[in-house]
């Protein structure tokens, strides 16, 4: 499953165009409506809009060899986020990867992720590390079960692993969804919680050999009432 595109609303758009380009070295193509930020094959859709409670997370795939690279280059940038004294968080059993998480604009916990399954990916030889595309997106949903059901028999998207009632990958290792309770506090952080702001997906899934935009579901699913 790959994520083309995930669109999210900030506060502040000009604050995070500046975080994205001037911090993070990527393209931007921006207007008064809205940022579009190249991050390899995916689009990052940032556009105005009211304050919400919690924040969101996204995950940006690079390429294994230049992990090194990516880790010294980051700490020069933004403080990156610990896990039990390290900053080099390796992913749960079968994950195969291993990532560095910071925080960007209005406290959104970004993460560069490294999966063994891009091993062949080349190198950019330059000075920052090459970004494949958006590799997770994080939703927080008052019932992942029957978000997971929805999403699976619905749209035919197929658990990564199985599913908890609190936290459920579900795609593979071109893209995951991460479904998880809203009440649920983000790895690695100790009191930030899931985003209830507006949050669209637009996805390429090669079971359903189509494009699918998630916005309808994603929306269902993050409104409903908890149970």
């Amino acid at each position: 499953m790959k994520i083309l595109s995930v669109t999210l609303t900030v506060e502040d758009l000009a604050e995070s165009v500046r975080f994205y380009r001037d911090v993070l070295n990527m393209t931007v193509d921006e207007n008064a409506e809205q940022a579009l930020i190249h991050a390899g094959s995916s689009r990052l859709i940032l556009i105005p809009g009211e304050r919400f409670d919690g924040v969101h997370h996204l995950a940006f795939g690079i390429v294994p060899s230049e992990f090194e690279l990516a880790h010294s280059w980051l700490s020069t940038r933004a403080p990156i986020l610990v896990d039990n004294g390290s900053e080099i968080i390796h992913g749960p059993a079968g994950w195969n990867s291993r990532s560095l998480y910071f925080l960007g604009p209005e406290d959104i916990i970004l993460e560069l992720i490294a999966r063994d399954a891009d091993a062949e990916e080349k190198s950019a030889n330059g000075e920052s590390p090459r970004i494949l595309s958006i590799s997770e997106i994080g939703i927080g949903v008052p019932d992942v079960p029957a978000t997971v059901t929805r999403l699976s028999e619905d749209l035919a998207i197929s658990p990564f692993f199985e599913p908890g009632d609190a936290f459920a990958p579900l795609g593979d290792d071109d893209g995951l969804l991460i479904v998880v309770r809203q009440e649920r506090i983000w790895f690695p952080t100790k009191t930030l919680r899931p985003a209830r702001g507006s949050l669209a997906v637009r996805i390429e899934s090669s079971i359903a050999n189509k494009q699918i935009d998630l916005t309808s579901a994603i929306s269902i699913a993050t409104t409903g009432s908890a149970h």
